[in-house]
């Protein structure tokens, strides 16, 4: 996982660091409803990028919404 993702992990949306790992699940890793919407607001706010929720949602791992944060900042 990428630094950044895990800086808005803990920093902004308050969530346990010991529990960002690149194979945790949302779930794990502490995420509820309203954390995926200020993760899409946030994501939008700061990289210009459009994540919605349910791309959020859809993502079963940390490392894999990493990846898909990743794709769309770099438009691949």
């Amino acid at each position: 996982m990428t630094g950044d993702l895990a800086c808005i992990l803990t920093d902004d949306l308050k969530l346990p660091a010991d529990q960002l790992t690149d194979d945790a699940s949302l779930d794990h890793a502490g995420f509820d409803s309203l954390a995926v919407v200020e993760l899409s607001v946030l994501l939008t706010d700061r990289y210009g990028i459009d994540i919605t929720d349910s791309d959020i949602k859809n993502a079963a791992t940390l490392g894999q919404l990493d990846l898909l944060i990743t794709s769309k900042r770099t438009g691949r």
